[in-house]
């Protein structure tokens, strides 16, 4: 193996440098996370609302089978 000197350049595409993935602190538990990324590996939270899979409040769901038990009550009669 040939000796190199310390001030020999190196390849980018043999040793790229280590910036290239970005990371930013989860905002729930500051566990570094990649900018890309959807949700936290440690705490298992979804990093912004937008990321995070729709729901339906709980109020609006019992609303929605309160009517339909109304609704079938009074085409029973």
């Amino acid at each position: 193996m040939p000796w190199r000197d310390a001030n020999d350049d190196l390849e980018d595409s043999v040793f790229p440098e280590g910036d290239d993935d970005e990371t930013t602190p989860c905002p729930h538990c500051l566990h570094p996370v990649y900018d890309d990324g959807e949700w936290c590996s440690r705490c298992g939270q979804y990093l912004s609302r937008e990321d995070a899979p729709s729901r339906h409040p709980w109020w609006l769901v019992v609303g929605v089978l309160v009517c339909l038990m109304v609704v079938l009550s009074w085409v029973g009669r």
